[in-house]
């Protein structure tokens, strides 16, 4: 009798449990607010507006594809990744009567983000970062919420929601299949400097270019060689700077210049990399990521990823001997 009264209530307790969370279902709202907040309907948003206290972007579809401003055609992938980002967001926890003020009031860097369809404003919030999480705070709303990308931790998402227009313009700088290149001139640092040539047969040859290189007494890798003539396709930069070649180069040592390379293409295009380091600040050590660049006869360097430069800058030990 006591068993089967003890069945009962716990029978009894479970049904309680489950009317419960029936009626106040803790995660009801939650739900509901993930899908204020992701953008929805991507495909029909034909205008987008970012804002933080420095920039400002105004994206606008046309039937060519995005345009910055209306003017400049962009890369579609900073502006396909925006897009899936804001589909995406799903509120992780909720802050009852964090109002506009409260927001503001919150230290971190912080986004204005609108999306339009025509004249219609189909959302808009503001962003903020707030160490490591993200807190959105709708137009005309007395909640603000945490955000998170699922799947996607550790992404910077307001990298992704940049205000800055050169995140979407086209980032390339050189893009040359291994054909296409006839020369390749290689000087740095250490004093080597030194020239690869190629024929229309595919056939490389390497010779010195100043009286300090000397080729090694040993035949060269013609694999390398082949190697770095691939590493010139699709070279791009993350982002412009405010530094100018002539502070570069006008100073002592050039700044500590890592590399200069130039490259001909059988077209007889021509251009150049000059290889300096990056300090993210006056005094900082330099970045083991990413390299100050001047290229060809621009009056401002850009950042670029050393992906793309360590290949391009080895000692010519590296194309003689093992093969």
């Amino acid at each position: 009798m006591k068993s089967r009264s003890t069945i009962l209530l716990l029978i009894v307790s479970v049904l309680t449990l489950l009317l419960l969370l029936l009626l106040f279902n803790p995660w009801k709202d939650q739900k509901r607010d993930s899908r204020n907040v992701a953008l929805r309907q991507q495909e029909e948003v034909d205008r987008i507006i970012l804002v933080d206290p420095y920039n400002s972007v105004e994206l606008i579809r046309r039937a060519d594809g995005w345009s910055l401003f209306g003017t400049e055609p962009v890369s579609p992938a900073p502006v396909e990744n925006l897009l899936i980002a804001a589909s995406r967001l799903e509120v992780t926890s909720i802050v009852e009567g964090a109002s506009g003020d409260r927001f503001e009031e919150s230290p971190g860097e912080s986004r204005e983000l609108s999306f339009y369809k025509g004249d219609k404003l189909v959302l808009s919030y503001a962003l903020k970062a707030m160490s490591g999480r993200y807190l959105l705070s709708p137009v005309d709303s007395e909640r603000s919420y945490f955000v998170s990308l699922p799947g996607y931790s550790d992404l910077d998402l307001l990298r992704i929601f940049s205000a800055t227009p050169d995140h979407y313009r086209d980032h390339l700088l050189m893009d040359l299949r291994p054909s296409d290149i006839s020369t390749v001139e290689i000087e740095l640092a250490s004093g080597e400097f030194f020239r690869f040539r190629q024929d229309s047969e595919g056939n490389i040859q390497c010779m010195p270019v100043n009286a300090f290189t000397t080729l090694p007494d040993v035949d060269p890798n013609e694999l390398s060689m082949k190697l770095l003539f691939s590493y010139f396709t699709s070279i791009r930069f993350e982002q412009s700077t405010g530094i100018s070649a002539d502070s570069l180069l006008g100073s002592p040592g050039e700044s500590g210049k890592l590399a200069s390379i130039r490259v001909e293409s059988f077209a007889g295009e021509h251009y150049s990399l000059q290889v300096f380091p990056y300090h993210e600040t006056a005094g900082a050590k330099p970045d083991l990521f990413r390299a100050l660049v001047l290229f060809n006869d621009e009056q401002y360097a850009v950042i670029v990823n050393y992906i793309y430069l360590d290949v391009l800058m080895r000692g010519l030990s590296h194309y003689f001997g093992e093969k």
